[in-house]
């Protein structure tokens, strides 16, 4: 069975694999990157229900506030930028049915001012179950630090 599913048109090469990695859950398949729309060839079923189901692409500074100075995580801890991506998907009316995630440090050089930031970057495939609060979050964004980076867009 063919199914078809939105993504980012700036989602490719490891990044879909991984997403479909995750919808198969070891099931054999394939799938073929059509830039906007990913098709995926596969005997098994795959996550369905009520909500729509869409790749997307998230790139977030991910931390945590402990006396007012945001701590970040060490860029190999994918457990604790999953945990807060679970957080933020509760807030924003959204299911997590897969997700990749990749973490670098950020440097910010703009004199008088050299800081750095974490740099998550988010890939996966969510169902929007809260359509409201999904409005909000594509509005607004995911995540409160380093917008003014380019950071917290969530990419369909």
């Amino acid at each position: 069975m063919d199914y078809i599913l939105t993504k980012p048109q700036t989602v490719e090469g490891y990044a879909v694999h991984r997403m479909v990695a995750g919808l198969l859950e070891g099931a054999t398949g394939l799938h073929h990157d059509a830039g906007d729309t990913l098709v995926i060839r596969t005997d098994a079923p795959l996550p369905n229900g009520e909500g729509n189901i869409l790749g997307f692409s998230l790139r977030a500074c991910v931390s945590v506030k402990n006396n007012g100075r945001h701590r970040y995580f060490p860029t190999t801890d994918w457990r604790s930028r999953h945990a807060w991506l679970e957080r933020k998907r509760i807030q924003h009316g959204f299911e997590i049915i897969t997700v990749h995630c990749t973490a670098r440090h950020y440097v910010v050089d703009k004199p008088p001012k050299k800081f750095t930031i974490d740099d998550t970057q988010f890939t996966g495939v969510l169902k929007i179950v809260e359509p409201e609060k999904f409005a909000l979050a594509l509005q607004n964004g995911i995540g409160n630090t380093a917008r003014a980076f380019g950071f917290g867009m969530l990419i369909l």
